[in-house]
Order: C-alpha cells, then structure tokens, then sequence
C-alpha cells in the first residue's frame, strides 16, 4: 500500500489532534522563557531562578511515571483536555496575580510545579493516541514533520515570549493560556475510533483486565528487557542533560550579565531555526539511511559544536555554535524514536512514552539548579566544560554499543528485532 506524509491528514482524528497538540506546543513555549525570567525578577537570584526550573522538572517527572499506566487504561481524548484546562487555569492565574501585583516567588513555584505535575501525568496521552491515527511504518515520516512543528513552533515561541515579557511580564502568560484554551477545544473534535473500530485509547483484553500496578509493572519490563532500549535510554539520559544544561547555562549567565529579553529568546530561537533544518533533512532521508551509523555522526558533531562555547562567551559565538547543536535531534528522535516505537505493543503506547522519557530526563531534572549552581562557581567557561564532557560520555557510549550500531534503516524494521 502506497501512501505519502499527505496520507497523515486523511486519518481518522488526525487533523484535530495534530491542532491539539500544536496548540500545546505554542502554549508551553510561549511561557518556557518567561517562566525563567520571571523567576530571577521576582527572586533575583540565578540559584532560585534554576532551582524553580528543578522543581517543576521534577513535579513532572515523577507524575510521568505513573502517567503512562493511566493513559493506557483511560480516554486519551478526554485526557487531552483536562490537561488543557490545567494549562488555562495555572497560566491565566499566573497573569492575573501579576495584574495585580501580588504574586511571590512561593506562589509562582507553587502554580510552576501542580501545572508540570499535572502535564507530566497527562501530557503522554497526545504521543500515545498518535500510534492509533498514523500507520506505524510511516512513523520516521510523521515523527520528522511533528519535529518541523515543534522547531517552528519554539524557534518563534521563545522570542515572541521574551519581547511578550518584555512589553508586560503578564502577556506571555495571558497568550499561553489561550493557546491551551485552543487546544481543548480542537481536542473535543478528535474522532474516538481507529480503523478497527475500538475506542482511541483503550488497551488490549489482556490489559484491560489487569490492575493499574500489573500494567505498570508490564510497560517497565518491557523496556528493561531489552539491551538497545536500557542502552538507548542511558545514553538519551547524558545527551539531554548534556544540551538542556547548556541552556540553561547560557540562559542564567545572559540574564545575570543584563542582557535583554528579547536577546536571551534568540538563544532558544536559533537552536530552534537548526531544529527546523533538522526536521527537513530528517523528512528526506530518515527512512532512507542506516539508523545506527547516523546516530552515532551526529553524536560527535553535538560535541564539535559545543566546544567553542567552552573557549568564549561572545554572545554571537553562542547563537550560531548553540543553534547548530540542535540540527541532528530531529533525525535522532525520528530514526532512533521511530524504530523503538515501530517494535512497541499498540497497546502500551503510553507506559512505552512514559518508560523511555522518564529515564531519558531523570537527570535533566536538576539540570537549571545544576547550571545555576555551577555558574557562580565555576564560571561560564568551567559550566560549559562539565556539560561537554557529559555529551563526550554519551558519544562514547553510542559508538561502543553494537546493538545500537547495527539498527537498519526503515525498510529493514518489519524484519528486525528490538533486542
């Protein structure tokens, strides 16, 4: 059966999910920065500023690992809009208390952590309903264009957040908050049966039956058991840690020099254009080269580009070293994403999400607190220095393991094993 990427937009619910989750992603990236920057203003202190970060990745970590096991046993639809609604009512109160003048940094952390709380417990319920719309072997082709989607969506969002904030610290909240608002609506249209006629979102017989803890259990296993995925996963745990740290890094150091919002937004709006580039590039040859030796090239070039901002501080050497940083992830959560994803259960979609994002972000939880601690510390340059050794230790390890070495490209997945 021939199909093409246009196939995608006569799927069953797939026009309504795919706004949904647009809508989401502008959401969550028009306040990202504003986030950071409201932070340090109401703190005044880069420690504070990262440890609200930490704590609202922590919040969100730990309601994901039991968020998979209730997608999976729940509505994803309805799902989908509760965690708009959270979206609406956290952000908008956010910019009312700062109409009114009477938000503290205690409250702000307090909002942060109950909307990433929430997010993390709910948010799978979008990639894990995407399996049930989209033919899985056409998922290195779906996964590049959502990453176009999300680079687009970020390469504006934080730019247009920071002149936001810029013009009134309240607006990026207001405007995310109606971004969410759009999104539960769209959600309300997202049709709740697949092809084969069963509720979108509901598991299996076997599943079904079984208790909450049993099907818990069954999606960590699942995953553990198999030797590319704990590989996969260690090294997804270095690589983010290694690039979110950066960012953060550079973010408290650019705001702590007084440089303006607008500026700091470029940062992420730069990594966010080569993320853009990425997408495309991953769109033409995704499903067309070996997965293995693509991943372990772009894991040394993650490290090339970060060794200048180890040597300087320049502003201008930061934007384009920083913004080439994110050119290979598109390829490697298509590729990489793509095949681990093909080889899952239909019906564990949400614990897989949840087994393989939990692991890959444990560490980046403390990323803002570590950057915000290190930079008084160490300096700029010495940050820099950890967080590039750490993406060294993750091309390492990529480079020495077979399993991951020897993944085929698309063609070959229907006939290989997810050992």
């Amino acid at each position: 059966m021939n199909r093409t990427t246009k196939s995608f937009w006569q799927s069953t619910g797939y026009i309504p999910w795919f706004t949904a989750d647009t809508a989401s992603a502008a959401g969550l990236a028009l306040h990202t920065l504003a986030i950071s920057l409201l932070g340090y203003a109401v703190s005044g202190s880069t420690v504070a500023a990262g440890w609200l970060g930490t704590a609202s990745m922590i919040a969100q970590q730990v309601a994901s690992v039991f968020g998979g096991t209730f997608v999976d046993r729940h509505d994803r639809k309805r799902l989908i809009v509760s965690n708009a609604v959270v979206g609406v009512l956290a952000w908008g109160a956010v910019a009312v208390l700062l109409l009114c003048n009477a938000l503290s940094f205690p409250v702000l952390l307090l909002i942060a952590v109950l909307a990433s709380g929430v997010n993390g417990f709910l948010g799978s319920a979008t990639d894990a309903m995407l399996r049930s719309i989209i033919d899985i072997r056409y998922y290195p082709k779906a996964r590049s264009l959502n990453e176009g989607r999300d680079a687009t969506i970020t390469m504006a969002g934080s730019p247009i957040g920071g002149f936001l904030y810029g013009v009134a610290p309240w607006l990026p909240f207001l405007v995310s908050a109606c971004m969410y608002a759009v999104a539960g609506v769209a959600a309300t249209g997202i049709r709740e049966h697949d092809s084969d006629n069963r509720r979108i979102g509901e598991t299996d017989g076997d599943a079904a039956k079984g208790g909450f803890f049993r099907d818990f259990l069954e999606g960590w296993s699942w995953s553990l058991h198999r030797k590319t995925l704990v590989v996969v996963l260690v090294v997804a745990a270095l690589l983010n840690f290694g690039v979110n740290g950066i960012q953060y890094a550079i973010q408290l150091h650019l705001m702590s020099c007084g440089t303006n919002a607008t500026s700091i937004g470029f940062i992420s709006g730069g990594i966010s254009l080569m993320m853009f580039v990425g997408s495309l590039l991953a769109g033409k040859i995704s499903d067309k080269v070996p997965v293995g030796p693509t991943v372990c090239l772009v894991c040394l070039f993650i490290c090339l580009c970060v060794l200048p901002m180890a040597l300087t501080d320049n502003y201008w050497v930061m934007l384009v070293a920083n913004s080439f940083v994110g050119l290979p992830f598109p390829l490697i959560n298509a590729m990489l994403l793509g095949f681990i994803f093909a080889k899952s259960p239909t019906n564990m979609q949400g614990r897989i999400t949840v087994t393989l994002t939990v692991p890959a972000q444990v560490l980046s939880m403390f990323c803002s607190a570590v950057a915000g601690t290190l930079l008084p510390v160490l300096g700029f340059h010495g940050t820099m220095l950890v967080f590039l050794a750490i993406l060294v230790a993750s091309a390492v390890l990529v480079m020495c393991s077979r399993s991951i070495r020897d993944i085929p490209k698309a063609a070959q997945w229907e006939h290989t094993i997810l050992r």
